[in-house]
């Protein structure tokens, strides 16, 4: 699934291409994909492109906005003669033609560009929505992971009655946006804190700690421009991400940890696949 930093990365990707684009037409090659009605966007010219935890949102005239979740294995692919940015769950639809058996929507534009919404698994969607809309959206979501608003001292207020594991409770959107798996076992290894304990028995240091690492570690993400975690696609030019070379115990199983030597192993907290020192990690 797109994480915070690979959504980011789509979204700086099309804000620096997308405005001034004018939509001529849309095609809805599948209905679970869109909501709203087609010809509201006829004639509608973008005006900037921005991001809300996993939510990237293309702003539109007249308060209005394409609101897109990417979930599991949506992409965002802009294409123009010889130009192909974007990205999403890596697939072969990265490289190949399109649209492809997986293209659920094509923005048409006015210039002869191209915006492509493919989901292999059709669980993500394309919104038309109001500002106000949007604004009911984004208070399903706690402040994004690398906002000032995200404190330890915030935390430790939502975290003083949950006996969850720390692991899923630092995924939980309505707490904090933006950390996903690979990130919160990377964030969880290098505070050198277990993924299983308890949230509510962290200590206040143990939550600077956490936080500040968790921001770190999306840090690095951004600036890798996310993770390709599928090895045919990691030298895709517009497309991919190379934090997989730095990840600190997500995928590397029975490896040394970083931290302290000791053997990553592999568990299931929530249904995830966790990753995490045995050594290091109390």
């Amino acid at each position: 699934m797109p994480e915070l930093p690979e959504v980011e990365t789509v979204k700086r990707r099309l804000k620096e291409i997308l405005p001034g684009k004018i939509i001529q037409s849309i095609e809805v090659l599948h209905k679970r994909s869109f909501g709203g009605k087609e010809k509201d966007l006829f004639g509608q010219e973008i005006q900037d492109v921005s991001r809300k935890a996993k939510l990237i949102r293309i702003h539109l005239p007249s308060k209005l906005n394409l609101l897109t979740h990417l979930k599991m294995t949506g992409q965002l692919i802009f294409i123009n003669d010889d130009i192909r940015v974007g990205g999403g769950h890596p697939t072969a639809d990265w490289v190949k033609d399109l649209p492809s058996s997986h293209t659920r929507l094509i923005y048409n534009f006015t210039d002869g560009s191209k915006l492509y919404f493919n989901d292999q698994r059709i669980f993500g969607w394309m919104r038309l929505m109001s500002d106000e809309q949007v604004a009911a959206e984004f208070t399903k979501y706690g402040p994004d992971i690398n906002e000032d608003a995200l404190t330890a001292e915030y935390l430790q207020k939502k975290f003083s009655n949950r006996r969850i594991p720390i692991k899923q409770a630092i995924m939980m959107n309505q707490i904090m946006a933006g950390l996903g798996n690979i990130y919160a076992c990377d964030a969880l290894n290098m505070a050198q804190i277990s993924p299983f304990r308890p949230a509510q028995s962290l200590s206040f240091e143990e939550l600077i700690k956490l936080l500040s690492v968790a921001k770190q570690v999306i840090q690095e993400g951004l600036e890798h421009g996310g993770t390709t975690y599928d090895g045919k696609y990691v030298h895709v030019d517009g497309m991919s991400g190379s934090y997989q070379d730095i990840m600190r115990v997500y995928g590397r199983e029975n490896e040394k940890c970083r931290q302290c030597g000791g053997k990553i192993v592999k568990a299931k907290i929530g249904g995830r696949g966790t990753f995490y020192c045995e050594s290091c990690q109390r």
